[in-house]
This record gives C-alpha cells, sequence and structure tokens, in this order.
C-alpha cells in the first residue's frame, strides 16, 4: 500500500505531496493533474521492473514531455518518493518464503537528462535511490498509526539501497544483504548514467525488503477499461491477468472459474462475481465462463432473471466496465494497489452509489496483503456518494515564482464542514469541491 506519494519536476508537479488511504477518490475537474498523478504512479512502476527507456514507453507523452516545464524552461530531474505499508510475508519466483521486519519503507527515485549542443534532450538515466525503513517514531500515516501493533517497524535496521560515490567520486549504488544468515559485503553497482534503476535488478528474497518493494511496485495494477475490448473473445495464449483495458476479459473469467473450482463450488469465484455484478446491477443472474469445443478460445455471457443469455458481443458498455471491475476485486489473486480511471464512466448515474460501496468493500478488511484502491474523477454524482475521509480535491494553482505566473497541481484531503473556518489552502467544504467539478475551473 502507498500511503504517501511527493513528486517534483513531473509533468504539473512541483514539490507536490500527498497521503492516501485504502481507498481514495481524486477528485477535480478535467486538466487538474488526476491522470498526472496515475502515470507518476505508473513511472515508478515501471521502473521498478524495466529499463528507463521501455518504462517510459508505457506512458502517455514523448519522453521529453514527463519533465516539468514552466517560465523557467525545462525541469532536468524528476523525483518520486513513496512511503509504503508492506505485507508483513512474501514468496519470491523459486518458492523462496521470505520475511518483512520492517513494513514501512521508503522508496525513493530520481531520473535525470542529459542534453546535447542544441539543448535537446539526448538521454536518461537514475540519478540516484534509495530504500529506507521509516521509524515508528516518524510514521505520520493516520491509517498505520490507527493499526497500531500490527506494523512492524523493524528495530535498528539501517538503509537498504543507497546512493553514494566511489573513491573515484562517481556514483554507486550500494545494495545491503538483508537476506536470511547474511553478514557479507554489501552489492555494489556502478551508477554513472545508469539505465535502470538498482531495484529492478532485485530477483530473490535474497534481498527480502527490496524484494518485497519490487513485487509491490511492479505488480500496481491500471483500469482504464475499452468497453469494446472488453467484449472480444481470448485466444488460449492470452494472459491471464487483467489488463488495463480489459482486452481480455474472457480469459481472467475462465483462469478464476479454473483456478478456484471445487465439487461443492463447480463455478468457483465465478459465483461470488455473479453475485457482485447483481448488486450492481439486479436484473443480472449469473456471469457464464465459456470456452471453445477445440478449447481454443474463451469468452462469457451474462445470464438475466428471465433465464435470457446475452453473449458479451451484445452487452451494455457499462456493463462490462462493472463486470471487468468486479472481475477485478473478486479475483483471488488479487494484489496491492488498483488504479481505476474514471469508474463512472457508461455506468447509469442510479448505480453510482453501489459502485462506490462495492470499492470501499474491497478495501475495509484489513489483511496482509492491503487492498489499496484509487479513483480519479470529475463526477458530482460520484463524488456525492464518497465519504469525506476518501475525497482528495484536486484543482490547479497559479504562483507567482522569479516574476513568472506558474501553475502546478494541488491536493487537498478531506472537506471540512460548510462553515469551518479552516484556511482554504489546506482543505475546502463539498460546497467548493462540487462547484470546482461543475465549472470545471482551473481555481478554487
Amino acid at each position: 500500500m502507498i500511503t504517501r506519494i511527493e513528486i517534483d519536476g513531473f509533468k504539473s508537479f512541483e514539490n507536490f505531496s500527498i497521503d492516501f488511504s485504502p481507498f481514495s477518490a481524486i477528485v477535480g475537474p478535467n486538466a487538474s493533474g488526476k491522470s498526472n498523478l496515475f502515470d507518476a504512479i505508473q513511472l515508478v512502476s515501471q521502473l521498478s521492473k524495466k529499463d528507463i527507456r521501455s518504462a517510459l514507453l508505457d506512458l502517455r507523452g514523448e519522453p521529453e514531455e514527463l519533465f516539468r516545464k514552466s517560465g523557467s524552461g525545462t525541469r532536468e530531474k524528476i523525483k518520486i518518493s513513496v512511503e509504503l505499508l508492506l505485507p508483513p510475508h512474501g514468496m519470491d519466483p523459486f518458492g523462496t518464503k521470505f520475511q518483512v521486519k520492517a513494513q514501512r519503507l521508503r522508496y525513493e527515485v530520481c531520473l535525470s537528462t542529459r542534453k546535447n549542443s542544441f539543448g535537446d534532450i539526448s538521454g536518461m538515466f537514475i540519478d540516484s535511490e534509495s530504500c529506507q525503513r521509516i521509524k515508528k517514531s516518524a510514521d505520520t500515516s493516520n491509517f498505520v498509526r490507527a493499526l497500531g501493533k500490527q506494523i512492524s517497524y523493524g528495530g535498528n535496521i539501517s538503509d537498504f539501497l543507497t546512493t553514494q560515490s566511489d573513491e573515484r567520486g562517481g556514483p554507486t549504488f550500494k545494495i545491503r544483504q538483508d537476506g536470511p544468515n547474511k553478514s557479507g559485503k554489501p552489492r555494489i553497482i556502478p551508477a554513472h548514467e545508469a539505465s535502470q534503476s538498482a531495484l529492478s535488478t532485485i530477483a530473490s528474497a535474497e534481498f527480502p525488503h527490496l524484494y518485497a518493494v519490487k513485487n509491490f511496485l511492479s505488480n500496481i495494477s491500471f483500469l482504464e477499461i475499452n468497453a469494446h475490448n472488453a467484449r472480444r473473445e481470448s485466444d488460449r495464449f492470452q494472459t491471464k491477468y487483467m489488463l488495463p483495458d480489459a482486452s481480455n476479459l474472457s480469459a481472467v473469467l475462465a483462469r478464476i472459474k479454473e483456478d478456484t473450482s471445487t465439487e461443492d463450488k463447480p463455478e468457483g469465484n465465478l459465483a461470488d462475481i455473479s453475485q457482485g455484478l447483481s448488486r450492481l446491477i439486479p436484473p443480472a443472474r449469473r456471469v457464464i465462463s465459456v470456452t471453445s469445443i477445440d478449447k481454443r478460445e474463451y469468452s462469457f455471457e451474462i445470464e438475466m432473471a428471465d433465464n435470457n443469455r446475452f453473449s458479451s458481443r451484445v452487452i451494455s458498455d457499462g456493463t462490462l466496465r462493472l463486470l471487468s471491475l468486479i472481475t477485478c476485486l473478486y479475483d483471488p489473486v488479487r494484489f496491492g494497489l488498483l488504479c481505476f480511471e474514471e469508474p463512472e464512466n457508461g455506468v447509469h448515474e442510479g448505480r453510482i452509489g453501489a459502485l462506490v460501496e462495492a470499492l470501499r468493500e474491497a478495501t475495509a478488511e484489513v489483511v496482509e496483503d492491503y487492498v489499496q484502491i484509487l479513483i480519479n474523477t470529475h463526477s458530482p454524482a460520484l463524488m456525492a456518494s464518497l465519504e469525506d475521509s476518501e475525497v482528495i480535491a484536486a484543482d490547479v494553482v497559479s504562483r507567482v515564482i522569479g516574476g513568472r505566473s506558474e501553475k502546478s497541481t494541488r491536493m487537498r484531503r478531506e472537506p471540512s464542514p460548510q462553515g469551518t473556518l479552516l484556511k482554504p489552502e489546506d482543505r475546502l467544504t463539498r460546497f467548493e469541491i462540487e462547484r470546482l467539478l461543475r465549472s470545471g475551473s482551473d481555481a478554487a
């Protein structure tokens, strides 16, 4: 779980920070930076498992467009920090189980550019990187502090990853040995114009804390459901873990049924998905996974209360979006953080309250995997279904720096009660947030 993120130099962010709870909704008008926040999270996720070039290809926009532009020019560095709450136990790809003694960690990565003689970006590299435990006395997360003794802070464990200088003054990544029975010299990686992060080199529980950080970040899920793609049949070689656009929904449903089916419950978790969909769309009674006779393709149908069945080809866009979401929530292998762009799209306004309740319930039970959901929206109807503690209001603020007016994204948590005399730069009333959504204004 990400409990806090700090961003500087990325797109519309400058010296930005915001705290998250298990279920948080970024609420604001278009062009206020909601999607940019998801892009920053995605950048950290991609850098945890890929080289810089590959990581940037998965983001919206050209690489040079990621660096903040202002009246004083283009920033040369992007710095992103995340504070994490990690599960206490895990297993690496080789079946080795490990324990995370320090569940509260802070990971930072700084990306820098190299420019040619014309001032254009000719290359990018990891400038610095670190991972250190958060001491209990320094933990500012209200959610984590409320968990109390459930959280392990790791005693006097030292930093797991630092950026230092070698004897020649060149940068190096220092990775401390922290696995069971490990007390040898740290791993040193030369970091001069590093083309990938040190974290991306961690492959096993030999470094349990760093592996846990990489495992969490690299498995963050991003949903931007495309109903047209979700209708498609899936071939047998399609990945069976949900893609961002839900284009492999048929394969995911087939995998869930196959993996969870028992003699007493032949539909497995597919029955739970059916029940979840019925809560949002009462006439829907059953989701049916269909495998072709030659077992080369998967598809699905929905059975209604009148026993009529409808194939994915004729199901409405809103129903497909809700089914894709419910499938993610009821997937037994769900893990960590789900970022969901504008969940209200294509959904009848009368069902938005039930949709929000389903998202809230998915994160309500505190278990070891700490399921977390972040959504963004500009819908007043969805805003009306949110509790104050779930709201993060986003807008654009103008500041005068060096005689120039510069705009950047601002986000504020938890609306204050109407009439409370609080500084508007810290919190807004619900009325002000709703007015901001309806007007689409750039400033609060």
